[in-house]
């Protein structure tokens, strides 16, 4: 390892010490459904990029299906990849669109990982550590190397669920227990995601000349047992792993440090909880919450506890004019309809122009709605609001002053439109100061 490598990932680890003292810093995440997925990153749009940088929003955080030209979800030896759809993902030159923005804005680039611990991966032949590095390489030649080679340096990695995916009781869609018959034990889960994040931090540094990368792991809190607290939807409420014993399982992988070089440090935990599920139970929410926060303060060997950043976003709420268009051509692209979109009355109803968008009309079925959702949650979560008040401890420690992010994101329906969904988010943060 070089003077400058260890140089520039202490001031990294400096920076970051820096940021939890302070108020959350935001990032946004433009949907991958959005009519407007790639025509968001076009040329033309870079004004709108740069008063989104004005405003105050540190970076962007991309789906990994913006990169990706063939599915590779669960794709084993007994079947090809499945090209994705035509204007699913950002082309070349989309790419190159995207590396202007970052170097015209200064916007800090994350990737949303953990989506190649599918299918081939999830071989339970190959030794832990050989499985999680054998993913790691796969998906940052498929998908983290179109960035690098387009000149969009990535500035943080945020690896979604990486231990639902490998679990035997996963429910997760693409988990190893769905995609290849079976699943590991807690143990071995853990020693794959360390080796999975270990090397996918390496290689994306070495291939952008040591340039370091933070490493975050984000959570689907509803998606775990935490104490006596089911899963959601797990409505016999059959025992399933504790998020706890996971969390703890992964402290010990990382304190016996097996693996060589740097050691593993995880520099955020994320949360993703829509609102419409803490809204439903907030007794829930703040259970799940405390119990990560708990058992999250060994997973470091520094001793250092990672700060939280939270997914403000909710439940899709698509308009029921959808329902009415005809089915799209590709399910993914929700608004797209041969080779135009819906009809405009429809996308005028979808952001909210033409049906009521206030708490009072009784219906959540529009863009408006869901934005409104989001920024309620981000408020409740600051000191003092709803949700931060139910978030301490018998301590006194306040959950709420460890956020170091809220991210702006959604894989679902909404929003319809990225630059209107940045448009909103640019008001509101200049109108709060952030």
């Amino acid at each position: 390892m070089t003077l400058r490598t260890l140089l520039l990932a202490a001031l990294a680890a400096l920076a970051l010490s820096a940021r939890t003292d302070a108020a959350p810093e935001a990032i946004y995440g433009p949907g991958p459904r959005a009519l407007d997925n790639r025509e968001v990153f076009a040329a033309g749009n870079l004004p709108l990029w740069q008063d989104l940088d004005r405003a105050g929003v540190e970076g962007i955080v991309l789906n990994p299906t913006f990169l990706m030209a063939y599915d590779f979800r669960g794709m084993n030896q007994r079947r090809d990849e499945v090209p994705r759809p035509e204007g699913s993902y950002l082309t070349d030159a989309d790419l190159a669109s995207l590396a202007q923005i970052v170097s015209r804005t200064g916007l800090d680039i994350t990737y949303a990982a953990g989506i190649a611990l599918t299918g081939d991966r999830c071989d339970p032949r190959l030794a832990p550590e050989e499985l999680g590095r054998a993913a790691a390489r796969f998906e940052v030649e498929r998908n983290v190397m179109r960035l690098i080679r387009a000149g969009v340096p990535v500035s943080a990695i945020n690896v979604d669920g990486p231990m639902l995916r490998l679990l035997q009781d996963s429910g997760k869609p693409a988990s190893c227990r769905r995609t290849a018959g079976a699943g590991f034990d807690l143990p071995t889960a853990a020693q794959i995601v360390q080796a999975y994040m270990v090397e996918m931090r390496d290689r994306v540094e070495a291939a952008q000349g040591g340039r370091p990368v933070e490493m975050r792991w984000l959570v689907n809190l509803p998606n775990w047992q935490a104490g006596q607290i089911p899963r959601l939807g797990n409505g016999e409420a059959v025992p399933t792993t504790d998020l706890a014993r996971a969390l703890r399982s992964f402290a010990q992988v990382q304190a016996e440090n097996r693996l060589p070089g740097r050691p593993l440090e995880i520099s955020e935990i994320v949360i993703d909880y829509p609102y419409a599920y803490a809204r439903q139970n907030f007794g829930h929410f703040s259970v799940r919450v405390r119990n990560l926060w708990n058992a999250s303060r060994d997973l470091n060997p520094s001793g250092r506890q990672p700060p939280l950043g939270f997914i403000v976003n909710s439940r899709s709420y698509p308009h029921p004019c959808l329902e009415r268009e005809g089915r799209p051509d590709t399910a993914f692209l929700t608004f797209r309809r041969g080779d135009g979109a819906i009809s405009e009355a429809c996308q005028r109803a979808q952001i909210g122009e033409d049906t009521a968008a206030n708490a009072e009309d009784g219906a959540l079925d529009n863009d408006a709605d869901y934005l409104r959702h989001s920024f309620v949650y981000a408020d409740a979560l600051k000191p003092g609001g709803e949700l931060a008040r139910r978030l301490v401890l018998r301590d006194g420690t306040r959950i709420a002053d460890h956020i170091a992010h809220f991210y702006y994101q959604s894989w679902g329906v909404n929003p319809l439109s990225n630059a209107w969904y940045m448009e909103r988010l640019i008001e509101r943060l200049e109108d709060s100061g952030r």
